[in-house]
């Protein structure tokens, strides 16, 4: 993603002119941010993996009671 919010809308505008869909998503983990752009069915493919790499991560967190990747304890009470 750009840094402003006016770039941000230009690359969604120019993808949107070109018949294409766009994804904006925040990894809370890492705070990273993606702005996507690509043939609709592929953006929607796409969504549908975020979707479930944030259940499992949050799956996993509840099982181990820790960050999966690090071990460090999340806000889990009962960990």
């Amino acid at each position: 993603m750009h840094d402003n919010l006016q770039e941000n809308q230009g690359f969604i505008d120019d993808a949107k002119a070109r018949g294409l869909d766009t994804l904006a998503y925040h990894d809370r983990k890492s705070q990273g941010f993606m702005l996507l752009a690509g043939h609709p069915e592929s953006i929607r493919i796409m969504g549908e993996i975020l979707d479930d790499y944030e259940m499992m991560w949050a799956m996993a967190e509840e099982i181990m009671g820790a960050n999966p990747v690090t071990g460090t304890k999340g806000d889990n009470e009962h960990a």
